[in-house]
């Protein structure tokens, strides 16, 4: 007996057995992939569509009526998960990244927690070989490392992208013969988004098999082998890299490796080769630093150490909820033995702030310059806990060093006061 399933250009190549959350923006390409879900995948499927509140409502609304309309003729249920007004420009500016990368980050987190929450294995995006070119070009463009040349990957984590292999020609082939109408984001139309210019003014020029040329080449950087480097995130203020796994993997793992770790703290230039040669030397010989604008690189035997410098700033306690720079915070919490015990009459005009050059501090063994601490831990810079002018405590193991109180204060009961991530 016939199958009355109507044939399809290629093969999604999906899991039998999973259940699948499409990622619907209403656009002729995520309505290309649901349509194919429809027939093939229908009764595993959820579209979830993310609004990011970016565009005029009137504009959104429409879009969402669309969409549902047309969730509902292809017979997949559509849900609507709604981003809060100034959630992306707030997440953009704490981040220190673009509108677009900000909702692209946003979108897949919202979208991960329906999966999780729902019970599904995968959520599939609709990028095809167009994207795959346009961001290779981008990368190209942008001077990128060449690791990232492995451009879109068709499985990443819970996320596949079944439509990989097809050309704009084919999706809007298929979007046509379903008679469906399609939303356009008025962004897409903005060419001060680099995506955009190069969809607009390069693409048309570049024929389908040079395309699959430009794709080969992601192929080809993707299946290069790779070695794991034990590199460990410390919030957004520190990270270390374990100095033989980095020196013993390939050069663009390597690469890879530097690059997080700066662009983890902050680092928005673009890395020059003299610095990753100056970070591996630096590995080799096991000591000194490099300093990259507010950002110190410190070599030891087995590691080296990258250090993200906060301005000066100075934040009046509020316990737990005193505001530090660099993702750190005030803990009254914590297991450690050696957590400081400060008194609350020392807490109620205290001030925390980055040490100053000149800073001092009381110990058991007399005053102590801060910065001779720092050179005793190996660290590029310390928090203290001042009062009344008088430094009462300095915060040092957050960066991998010990915390100190000013003699006065010890064998005093108080309040746990520690920085952490």
């Amino acid at each position: 007996m016939k199958s009355s399933k109507r044939p399809t250009p290629f093969t999604l190549n999906l899991p039998p057995d999973d259940r699948f959350v499409i990622a619907f923006s209403g656009g002729i390409d995520s309505l290309a992939l649901i349509s194919f879900m429809s027939e093939e995948e229908r009764n595993r499927s959820a579209a979830v569509y993310v609004d990011h509140s970016l565009r005029k409502r009137e504009e959104l609304d429409e879009e969402i009526k669309l969409n549902r309309k047309n969730a509902r003729k292809l017979g997949v249920p559509l849900y609507i998960i709604r981003l809060g007004e100034g959630e992306v420009e707030r997440y953009a500016l704490e981040k220190d990244c673009g509108i677009e990368a900000a909702a692209r980050s946003l979108r897949y987190s919202a979208l991960e927690r329906f999966r999780e929450e729902k019970g599904y294995n995968w959520i599939l995006t609709a990028h095809h070989l167009n994207d795959q070119t346009e961001t290779l070009i981008m990368r190209m463009m942008s001077s990128s490392p060449f690791w990232s040349y492995g451009g879109i990957r068709e499985m990443e984590g819970h996320i596949r992208r079944p439509l990989l292999s097809l050309d704009k020609s084919q999706i809007k082939k298929k979007v046509r013969e379903s008679g469906l109408k399609w939303s356009e984001d008025s962004t897409n139309n903005d060419e001060n988004y680099r995506r955009n210019w190069i969809r607009k003014n390069i693409l048309p020029s570049i024929t389908k098999k040079q395309k699959l040329l430009i794709s080969s080449i992601a192929s080809n950087v993707a299946s290069l082998p790779s070695r794991s480097v034990d590199v460990t995130y410390y919030g957004f203020y520190r990270v270390t890299i374990n100095s033989q796994s980095l020196l013993s993997s390939y050069p663009w793992d390597r690469e890879k490796a530097i690059f997080s770790a700066l662009n983890r703290l902050g680092n928005k230039k673009r890395i020059k080769r003299s610095l990753i040669s100056e970070v591996l030397k630096g590995a080799e010989r096991k000591n000194g630093r490099t300093e990259l604008g507010d950002i110190v690189i410190r070599y030891f035997v087995d590691r080296i150490e990258f250090f993200s410098i906060p301005s000066s700033f100075i934040a009046p306690y509020r316990g737990d909820d005193t505001h530090l720079p660099l993702g750190l915070k005030v803990s009254s919490s914590s297991s450690d033995p050696l957590a400081l015990r400060i008194p609350v009459s020392a807490l109620k005009t205290a001030v925390f702030r980055k040490a100053d050059a000149n800073d001092e501090i009381e110990l058991k063994d007399g005053m102590r310059r801060i910065s001779s601490l720092l050179k005793d831990h190996h660290i590029p810079y310390a928090i203290v806990l001042e009062n009344s002018g008088i430094v009462e405590a300095v915060f040092l193991s957050f960066l991998g060093g010990r915390d100190r109180l000013s003699s006065k204060l010890l064998g005093k009961d108080g309040i746990i006061v520690s920085v952490i991530q």
